[in-house]
């Protein structure tokens, strides 16, 4: 085989590589949660309940939810940690189901969670580990999404 052929395969299983890590990766981006409540800076009241809104965003592609995890971390010196090293107190850990409400741009689920009363109060960050399995293959993907309120 002449090596033009060679250098035109070559180049064509290089485009087809890319082609398939892009349509992965725009996969999982359009996987990806947004905490819409609380709000960031929003205040919370030890020992109270609140709501935490996660929502999905919309995409063609299928993907199986394994499920979410709520976390909420006190900040220290004011400023907060890299939350994927500490997560922080457990508020909420199961399935994640997020559905389309009424007049809703995005599917959403909300939790119904407390803030631990032993918290101390001031700066903390409150993380949503979530996790599913994306596509036809599929493929595993998780992140962290995070705001950051006030306790008092």
């Amino acid at each position: 085989m002449p090596s033009h052929h060679k250098d035109h395969d070559n180049h064509f299983a290089t485009m087809n590589f890319i082609l398939i890590v892009l349509t992965l990766a725009l996969s999982a981006f359009a996987q990806r949660i947004d905490i819409s409540l609380p709000t960031s800076g929003q205040s919370l009241s030890l020992g109270r309940n609140f709501t935490v809104r996660v929502e999905k965003g919309r995409t063609l592609t299928g993907s199986t939810e394994v499920g979410i995890g709520i976390t909420l971390a006190h900040c220290s010196q004011n400023t907060c940690e890299d939350t994927n090293e500490r997560l922080g107190a457990i508020l909420y850990a199961g399935p994640f189901s997020p559905q389309n409400g009424a007049g809703d741009f995005v599917p959403f689920q909300n939790f119904t969670v407390q803030v631990p009363p032993s918290f101390q109060t001031g700066k903390a960050v409150l993380s949503v580990a979530h996790a599913s399995l994306v596509g036809a293959g599929p493929f595993f993907f998780s992140e962290i999404a995070n705001v950051t309120v006030r306790l008092k």
